[in-house]
């Protein structure tokens, strides 16, 4: 990939959408190309820069494009596309009816951040020649869940790739007892094939949440105890999964809130960036954007 992948993570209502949108502006206006996506189920991007935004990138400004994931479209494509490998492997699900069945996937826990990450995958692929993607997120709860999926993953593959295997030498072993040693013949097994598919884009995204020379994360949060007692659990969750946070921005601050002194070293070496209270009450619109600055500069990420 040529793009820099940015989260922009926190508490609900701390301000990750005008944060990330700030920054993606700035980058802009610096000369870089930038995709902004949102993929919080709940969007604000576009109140923010007062365009209508959807599922298709759209130009801010020369540089700049964002767009709105459609969540609920992705989980109808997973839907979709595990009812065609479903019939693909198991030729004989018709013959049983097993098709009605169907309709309980729909059911699914998980599905609401397996479609983060499926689109989260679908962004990174078609628009990797960009020299940033920023994706900002959902709060804490989905957030954290959809980036641990796919380290839960990999466990889980492991121990269904091992009974998978386990289930195919115990039928080889009772067509060898039927056909004889020469009547038994190795085929590639579409299941496992499948599997290993799986681990192979799983791992892929692991790695790269993972790599902070490629992925940047931004916890943002206010100068208040709930804000700061979550994105404490956040900066936990996330080391756990051995991911960085590289920036912790404190957003709506005064000067002389006495906070700023008590994050200090809370969450390891994460650089703190302030944005100030504006006078002017919430952030919206290009001009309005355009007159903050954001407290860093576009090389240091």
């Amino acid at each position: 990939m040529n793009a820099r992948v940015l989260f922009f993570v926190g508490k609900g209502g701390v301000g990750k959408s005008t944060n990330s949108s700030l920054f993606a502006l700035k980058l802009a206006r610096g000369g870089k190309r930038v995709l902004l996506n949102s993929i919080d189920p709940a969007h604000n991007l576009h109140d923010i820069f007062k365009i209508s935004l959807g599922p298709k990138p759209k130009q801010i400004v020369p540089g700049l494009e964002a767009m709105e994931t459609d969540l609920d479209q992705w989980v109808k494509k997973y839907l979709k596309d595990t009812q065609r490998d479903f019939r693909s492997v198991y030729k004989y699900q018709e013959a049983f009816n097993l098709h009605r069945y169907f309709k309980t996937l729909k059911y699914s826990p998980g599905l609401e951040e397996y479609a983060v990450l499926l689109a989260l995958l679908d962004t990174l692929r078609r628009f990797a020649d960009r020299d940033f993607i920023i994706f900002d997120t959902p709060p804490t709860a989905l957030t954290l869940k959809f980036l641990a999926l796919p380290d839960v993953s990999l466990l889980w593959l492991s121990e269904l790739s091992q009974f998978r295997q386990l289930i195919l030498n115990k039928d080889q072993i009772i067509t060898r007892i039927k056909q004889g040693r020469k009547g038994a013949t190795k085929e590639r097994d579409p299941i496992l094939t499948k599997i290993a598919d799986m681990v192979d884009r799983y791992r892929g995204m692991s790695d790269l949440f993972k790599d902070s020379s490629v992925t940047r994360t931004f916890l943002v949060l206010n100068p208040d105890e709930l804000s700061l007692a979550e994105s404490q659990v956040i900066w936990k969750e996330l080391a756990n999964l051995g991911m960085k946070i590289s920036y912790l921005i404190i957003n709506k601050s005064k000067p002389e809130d006495a906070f700023l002194g008590r994050v200090e070293g809370l969450f390891g070496d994460a650089r703190l960036l302030v944005l100030p209270r504006m006078a002017g009450g919430e952030l919206t619109g290009l001009k309005n954007l355009d007159s903050v600055e954001f407290p860093m500069d576009i090389e240091e990420v």
